[in-house]
């Protein structure tokens, strides 16, 4: 039988998200300097928070095993952030667009460092490639229910598969932040955003959406 957790004591998961919160906060810095994940030693990264090693073995299998609850954590960043997008309403102009697309820049931005360390990991490790996978899923669900629910109210056009635009869409944005956001300057970030807006506007809403004018 598994024991519970005792009433207003973390369970041993929400320890495990708390402790990779620490390490992650210690790990960017080392990612933004240039160094890779692979290099980072376990001795290097339990010193930098200060856990033993017992308590690190306790809860992360090994370095990947971090990795992937860095990035467990980071998913639900991305989708509270994501869902400013997924729950416009149907009378929402470009201008709503791209200030719902703004949580999603702003979050990938701050976690940028982590979220290139699991795309760079994903191509060797499976664990975290599922992990990537998921992540991707989990945003091209969302899209695909909230184009669904468009297409129920006239916004978006009715010939489009809800499942095959959003994974499109998706995946084109998860390498566009990768590629065209994360290395170029804030003041350039803008930029890239007013393009994203524009060419989602144009696939999906553009001519559908009662104020379709910019």
């Amino acid at each position: 039988m598994t024991a519970r957790a005792k009433p207003l004591q973390p369970s041993k998961e929400e320890r495990r998200t708390v402790l990779a919160r620490y390490f992650s906060a210690a790990v960017e810095p080392l990612l933004a300097a240039g160094e890779a994940y692979s290099d980072i030693s376990v001795e290097r990264l339990i010193t930098s928070v200060d856990v033993s090693r017992s308590t690190f073995y306790a809860y992360f299998d090994d370095k990947g095993d971090l990795l992937k609850a860095i990035g467990e954590d980071v998913t639900l960043d991305l989708a509270a952030a994501g869902a400013h997008w997924f729950e416009l309403p149907v009378d929402a102009d470009r201008t709503a667009l791209r200030a719902a697309l703004v949580p999603l820049f702003e979050t990938y931005r701050r976690h940028r460092q982590v979220l290139q360390a699991i795309t760079e990991a994903a191509s060797y490790d499976a664990t975290i490639k599922a992990l990537h996978l998921a992540l991707v899923d989990r945003a091209a669900t969302g899209l695909a229910e909230h184009i669904r629910v468009q297409q129920t109210q006239g916004g978006v056009p009715a010939e489009l598969d809800p499942e095959m635009s959003a994974r499109w869409l998706v995946w084109m944005l998860e390498r566009g932040l990768y590629q065209l956001f994360a290395p170029v300057d804030p003041t350039e970030g803008d930029h890239v955003l007013d393009m994203l807006t524009a060419l989602v506007w144009r696939a999906l809403y553009e001519g559908h959406h009662k104020t379709s004018v910019v």
